[in-house]
């Protein structure tokens, strides 16, 4: 590629990139508090979710809590993505 083209592209990607920092900062700072707004909702309502169902066969206390388990490991882990990729988007 000629010079001239690599350097207006550089720039060009500069620009972009300082103006998408803002707009970055302010979508990971608003899925962060819809996770963690969401947790909390479930584990509010986690009786309603994790209690014994009638329809299901062999429904025991210790499948209930693995289920509950299984939910609040992924949430955790995503959770804890969201928040490393809002902190880099702050600190950049």
């Amino acid at each position: 590629m000629n010079t001239l083209v690599t350097d207006q592209l550089t720039s060009f990607t500069a620009v972009i990139e300082q103006a998408g920092v803002p707009a970055l900062r302010i979508v990971f700072t608003l899925a962060v508090i819809v996770f963690l707004v969401g947790g909390i909702l479930i584990l509010r309502r986690r009786h309603q979710f994790f209690d014994r169902d009638p329809d299901v066969e062999n429904d025991v206390p210790v499948v209930r809590h693995n289920r509950e388990e299984v939910i609040l490991f992924v949430w955790s882990g995503l959770t804890l993505v969201l928040l490393s990729i809002a902190y880099q988007v702050w600190s950049a």
